[in-house]
């Protein structure tokens, strides 16, 4: 890649984008659905969905899978 490019980032819908932002902030998944009226389990799985559009962010896959923890992380992104 040359210096100066730009690497496309997949577009992350608005829920998925304020619940992030929301993590970023260093609130808990639980706090999270508390202040935007969605269950635990639902912010999970948009932070999980999240975290595999930007694949490539492997500091918010982290921190992601450290909000829902290992055994919510794998084939369960169909689940709400």
């Amino acid at each position: 890649m040359q210096e100066g490019s730009v690497v496309p980032v997949p577009e992350l819908s608005s829920t998925e984008e304020r619940i992030v932002l929301m993590l970023a902030a260093g609130h808990t998944a639980r706090e999270i659905a508390d202040v935007v009226g969605l269950d635990e389990r639902t912010v999970e799985w948009h932070l999980l969905r999240a975290a595999r559009k930007l694949e490539t962010a492997s500091s918010l896959r982290k921190h992601v899978l450290r909000a829902v923890g290992p055994d919510r992380s794998r084939g369960k992104e169909n689940t709400p």
